[in-house]
């Protein structure tokens, strides 16, 4: 779902692998843009760079792309959604009544309330068994694209994923039907879906950088030079960070010691 940087990888990545891929992409003229680049140059081309020593190209068309779910959605076995969490619920409000029976929707990144929306969006449908979904954590892919519809950069994929389900008994299928997508990289199922919420990523190390950045700030105040996250990342920041962390993790401690077959503390 969607036309992002990351689906404009895994149209071809997965169609490399040979998987029948199809796109919903339900915001404004998004689909038919899509549409009209990769034919016009016979496909999204991928520069994989992810083995820096054996850099490669190819390329691939979905079987179907279009704005209605009811063409890109009934025959898939798998849904992945890399989607801000704002389109979350529209698009999950979409594609419901079109899901196959048994069908597993990834979510990525799989925080930003996803549990709280997926309860609402379909937790009757979880409940009976018609399908499961799972977040992720970290977003498996570094990329860009270069030419929208035509060809995007992958840099690297992250060496190793947790995973969270709901209905939480689900998370080890998924785990495993994730791991299988991706070329066998290793998938940790978390028991519960407050491990995907408490993980340490961008919610832990975004407050903590850009608190050190800005705590001093006041109203007129103006800066010589636009801040770089990560080039100028200073000690400061790393302490922020680190606050924040142990605070998590306590947090998430203290729930696997009252909840037993939440997680591992230590996970």
């Amino acid at each position: 779902c969607g036309a992002g940087n990351a689906a404009h990888v895994f149209i071809p990545y997965f169609g490399n692998l040979g998987y029948e891929v199809t796109v919903f992409a339900g915001f404004r003229d998004e689909a038919a843009r899509l549409k009209a680049a990769y034919e016009e140059s016979d496909g999204i081309e991928i520069y994989d760079r992810t083995d820096v020593d054996h850099p490669r190209t190819y390329k691939h068309s979905p079987r179907a792309c279009s704005n209605n779910p009811e063409d890109s959605i009934p025959q898939a076995d798998y849904i992945i959604m890399a989607l801000p969490s704002f389109a979350i619920q529209g698009v999950l409000r979409d594609i419901k009544p079109h899901l196959k029976l048994g069908v597993i929707i990834f979510i990525m990144p799989g925080q930003g309330g996803v549990d709280f929306i997926v309860r609402e969006m379909l937790g009757e449908e979880c409940r009976a068994g018609k399908c499961s979904v799972a977040g992720v954590i970290p977003m498996p892919l570094n990329c860009r694209i270069d030419e929208f519809g035509k060809r995007v950069q992958l840099a690297a994929f992250k060496a190793s994923y947790d995973l969270a389900a709901i209905p939480a008994a689900d998370a080890g299928k998924c785990a495993f039907a994730l791991s299988e997508l991706l070329a066998g990289r290793p998938v940790q199922p978390i028991g519960n879906y407050v491990g995907i919420s408490l993980h340490a990523s961008n919610p832990n190390i975004h407050p903590g950088r850009l608190y050190s950045l800005f705590r001093d700030y006041t109203q007129g105040k103006t800066y010589p030079a636009n801040p770089l996250f990560y080039e100028t990342w200073n000690d400061e920041a790393s302490e922020w960070c680190q606050k924040i962390s142990d605070e998590r993790l306590a947090i998430w401690r203290a729930i696997c010691e009252q909840v037993p077959g939440t997680g591992e503390p230590d996970q």
